[in-house]
């Protein structure tokens, strides 16, 4: 795979009628709104849909959700100890990390 070497910003619209595409859970599930009262639909939850498709089309995913879990590990560190132990200098972390999952080449971490 080509490596990502700038980074990418993008901004996307969309009209919705009868849809909730990112209820508030804290709220009901109401749909998010900004002071305008125009719909928002935040980085996180399409961050999520882009791992989503990303785990449906084969490629090893980081950040999991646990109702998708592909290696069974239930928390971001035990996948990270699953592939790196303590030795493992940072550089080496970072290279090896990036060519393991896809979203942390595409969305980096921390």
């Amino acid at each position: 795979m080509a490596v990502l070497n700038k980074k990418i910003d993008f901004m996307v619209t969309i009209e919705v009628e009868n849809a909730n595409p990112n209820g508030d859970p804290l709220n009901g599930n109401i749909p998010r709104d900004d002071i305008n009262g125009y719909g928002e639909i935040s980085d996180v939850c399409i961050k999520r849909k882009i791992r989503n498709r990303m785990q449906d089309t084969g490629y090893d995913i980081f950040v999991q959700s646990n109702d998708r879990l592909a290696d069974g590990l239930k928390s971001l560190e035990s996948r990270f100890n699953e592939a790196f132990n303590k030795n493992t200098s940072d550089d080496e972390v970072e290279e090896k990390s990036c060519e393991k999952w896809i979203d942390v080449r595409s969305f980096g971490q921390v």
